[in-house]
């Protein structure tokens, strides 16, 4: 700089007219652009660290089941700041039920809410699987979760408590149906076999079909994780075990087959034309009757909207079946061998859970789900299907007031991701309006450079 200083005449030229007061603005420009840009950066990658912490899995808290199982009077409605079982492992559940709409967009949740607080989590193993049939262990802890749309090799067990998920091993590519869980939680009974089209098949109903034709029951050993066939059994289409858990009636046609757990048949029934037995929880628990239900009325990928009845088969000859009970969509499961706990309408057209005396038919509500128009972006209604309640829990059920849900992260990862992408839109915008002045900036310091060459030239010359 002295040398460059050491070159210039004495007498050096004029600057222009208010030349350093624009220097100096344009200086204090530069400063406040780079201090802008700077804070710009600092917001996205806060944001981007929000996002990170909002994703990693919290670490599992053990329920407080002390008081007994309950319910809430009444279930949450749809919410997209739901968190899943592996972010934010809920403890033991008292409900499994999918829910939303399809109208516009494909917006359902498959949904676990808790027996000992008002907590719901997704299940995001079965949104990885599209949605596939499901069963909840009588005790609350576990999911099992098939295969609806093709051939699989697995089943994968969801643990409520810890999140993890556990890989059940079948016998090669086969075509799943769940049937029933065992009241003391080791047993499940499925229906496996081929399928014509060993692609995806698309629907649930289509698997439900092929096996209705080339299905096998078998039994799987839950803790072992190793399946048993019983091959006399072909075709099954429902079942439900005894309250021991040592026997299992299963629909084959319109009869029902009454079988141990190796496959010796002890007794059968006729099944009246156009119903079926009820699944999983169509064995009363003094093992006198089974239930039926109009067939077809639960399928688990259809809303459950539909109005039928329970109608019982006696078991013994000396048995008198009670009363059917009307006003039915799902018979979910048993408090006691007199009392029953259905899915049914309400007055209000909104999907319900009541207990129900069997001798008199009285019934008592003891909760309902929210249908309003809070699905597909607040423009449809939300629907309920594939619902099952942890059988196990229900003769101390008591109904708890709903409280305000948890949902999981306080940080739900859409919400990071939201704020993210605003902020980086933001910084985006900040730096298309200073990335003109830079430019200029940087063009005008050239200019400089040049005139001062220039100048140093002149003076040489």
């Amino acid at each position: 700089m002295k040398e460059l200083l050491a070159t210039l005449p004495d007498d050096p030229p004029p600057l222009p007219p208010g030349y350093l007061d624009t220097v100096l603005e344009r200086g204090r420009r530069s400063l406040r652009r780079r201090r802008l840009g700077a804070a710009a950066l600092l917001v996205v990658a806060l944001a981007a660290a929000v996002t990170v912490i909002s994703g990693v899995p919290r670490p599992a808290q053990p329920a407080d089941s002390s008081q007994g199982s309950t319910v809430p009077d009444r279930f949450a409605g749809y919410s997209l700041f739901t968190s899943t079982v592996t972010k934010a492992p809920p403890g033991r559940a008292i409900a499994l039920y999918g829910y939303g709409n399809g109208e516009m967009f494909n917006m359902f949740q498959p949904l676990v809410v808790g027996a000992d607080a008002d907590t719901y989590r997704r299940l995001d193993a079965a949104e990885d699987r599209l949605l596939p049939s499901a069963l909840l262990a009588p005790d609350g802890k576990h999911v099992l979760l098939g295969d609806d749309r093709g051939l699989t090799d697995e089943l994968t067990l969801l643990d409520l408590t810890t999140g993890e998920h556990r890989p059940i091993r079948l016998q090669g590519a086969v075509g799943v149906r769940l049937l029933a869980w065992s009241p003391d939680g080791r047993q499940v009974a499925y229906s496996a076999g081929p399928l014509s089209n060993s692609g995806e098949l698309g629907t649930a109903q289509t698997v439900d079909m092929e096996l209705a034709r080339t299905g096998t029951l078998w039994l799987l050993d839950v803790p072992s994780g190793r399946s048993t066939k019983l091959a006399a059994i072909r075709s099954p289409k429902t079942a439900a075990f005894a309250a021991d858990s040592r026997r299992l009636a299963v629909q084959v046609g319109q009869t029902a087959h009454v079988i141990a757990l190796d496959g010796r048949e002890s007794n059968k029934l006729d099944i009246p034309a156009g119903r079926e037995l009820a699944a999983d929880v169509g064995w009363s628990p003094d093992g006198r009757f089974l239930a039926t239900v109009p067939e077809g009325l639960t399928r688990h990928d259809e809303f459950l909207w539909q109005v039928g009845d329970v109608a019982f088969i006696s078991l013994t000859d000396d048995g008198t079946p009670p009363t059917t009970i009307e006003n039915v969509t799902q018979l979910l499961g048993w408090r006691s061998s007199d009392s029953l706990i259905v899915a049914t309408i309400n007055g209000s057209d909104h999907l319900a859970l009541a207990e129900v005396d069997r001798g008199t038919g009285s019934r008592r509500t003891l909760s309902r789900f929210d249908i309003g128009r809070t699905c597909e972006l607040h423009t449809q209604t939300c629907q309920v299907f594939d619902l099952h309640l942890a059988t196990g829990l229900l003769p101390e059920l008591t109904v708890r007031d709903a409280g305000r849900p948890q949902r999981g992260s306080p940080w739900p990862t859409l919400v990071a991701t939201i704020i993210t992408v605003a902020l980086a839109g933001a910084g985006y915008l900040v730096w298309r309006r200073i990335k003109p002045a830079w430019q200029r900036h940087r063009a005008s310091a050239k200019l400089r450079k040049k005139a001062m060459r220039r100048l140093r030239d002149s003076y040489n010359s």
